[in-house]
């Protein structure tokens, strides 16, 4: 691999150990995928910080390179961690678990990483520009900025976005090189997408039947902000159920003119509203969860702000939702309670907005819960297997 001489003397420890120990994963790990040179990254996303997941070691790990004075070099964002993060619940999971998670978080604060992120959607902190090369880690994000963006970033594992993030560097191979930005399939979809958890359940299914890169022509039945959650949803169940990092949304990528391929020559497979019912499957929960990817406050109001859609939670015997957010302002709460939360309470329904943190990550079995609802296909996903609750998808919002 050629390095600059910059980065030569980095790899060789002179400008300290815990560069050094980035600029080595880095590079072999680009050796490993055949990459002839490094790049200059501008944002690095970390994932994989939630103490359920991570454990003692991972934390001292990350500490111990916080104390070998490992700084990013670059703007770094962090991924939610776990509920145990919040105050309210330290009783719930105890001392030791609340402080590893404080320790975590505090040392790649240290290093740092924007103190105002924890997010799984830093794209909302910091919007990348066309063609802009990222090194980031959380599987929706990677996915949205190079469909929806036309960013360019590999689903790096977490460590290895951190290490990007110090070096401020990552190898060029992957989805950095547009020879493998070309799409290998076209998928059809015969329905109009009307819901958001419809939206997930198509993703959860493209994602099983797609190995390659798909163009997928698709036609989504709502307004501009409600499309967008559905954008989001879709593309996270999609990078759920498959490692792809990127697809191309006909009409919405806008790197798309970058493709010499005649759409048409692709080999097709139509997708109809039978092939995804089977992910729409019911359970009998009274907890909501919306969130996955994060939600932000106008989203929230587009999607809880309406009569009719308190009622449809009413029928579904919905006593209390969970609401997964970025960080945000100081106010947010207030002013959600004031354009939302009583409506809701007056009908019965408790909100509680979660700033920072992800259930989906989260052991919910401390916090009282054993199935919950949701209308995104990464939570249905993920929560039986990482926070030990029954999910399923619900049609509703």
């Amino acid at each position: 691999m050629y390095l600059t001489m910059w980065e030569e003397k980095a790899l060789n420890g002179e400008f300290g150990e815990a560069l050094a120990l980035a600029m080595k994963v880095i590079v072999k790990v680009g050796e490993a995928l055949g990459a002839d040179r490094l790049i200059t990254i501008s944002h690095a996303h970390v994932s994989g910080i939630s103490v359920h997941n991570i454990g003692v070691e991972g934390v001292e790990l990350i500490e111990s390179i916080a104390r070998k004075g490992g700084k990013v070099r670059v703007y770094t964002t962090a991924n939610p961690c776990s509920l145990a993060y919040l105050q309210k619940l330290r009783n719930v999971y105890g001392e030791e678990i609340y402080s590893l998670q404080h320790r975590l978080v505090e040392a790649l604060i240290a290093m740092g990483v924007d103190a105002k992120s924890f997010t799984c959607t830093p794209y909302v902190l910091r919007r990348p520009s066309m063609g802009e090369h990222l090194a980031w880690s959380e599987s929706s994000a990677v996915i949205y900025a190079n469909s929806v963006i036309g960013a360019r970033s590999n689903r790096e594992a977490g460590f290895i976005a951190l290490m990007a993030a110090i070096s401020g560097r990552t190898y060029y191979a992957g989805l950095h090189d547009d020879e493998n930005r070309i799409p290998q399939l076209l998928i059809d979809v015969e329905f109009r997408v009307n819901s958001i958890a419809l939206a997930s359940a198509l993703g959860l299914y493209l994602g099983a039947i797609c190995s390659e890169i798909p163009f997928i022509r698709i036609r989504f039945d709502a307004p501009s902000m409600l499309r967008q959650i559905m954008i989001k949803s879709m593309l996270a169940s999609i990078a759920t159920t498959s490692d792809l990092g990127m697809v191309y949304l006909d009409g919405i990528t806008p790197d798309i003119h970058r493709i010499r391929i005649d759409i048409q020559s692709l080999e097709r497979i139509s997708v109809d509203m039978n092939d995804v019912k089977n992910y729409m499957e019911s359970c009998h929960a009274n907890v909501l969860f919306i969130g996955c990817p994060h939600l932000t406050v106008s989203e929230i109001k587009t999607l809880l702000g309406s009569e009719t859609v308190v009622h449809q939670l009413k029928a579904l015997n919905i006593e209390k939702i969970l609401i997964a957010t970025p960080k945000l302002t100081e106010n947010f709460e207030s002013e959600l309670y004031r354009s939302i939360g009583v409506r809701l309470v007056k009908h019965g329904i408790e909100f509680e907005l979660l700033p920072g943190v992800c259930p989906v990550v989260s052991d919910l079995r401390k916090a009282g819960l054993s199935a919950v609802m949701t209308i995104h296909g990464k939570a249905a996903h993920y929560m039986p297997r990482v926070a030990g609750v029954k999910a399923c998808l619900v049609n509703v919002l």
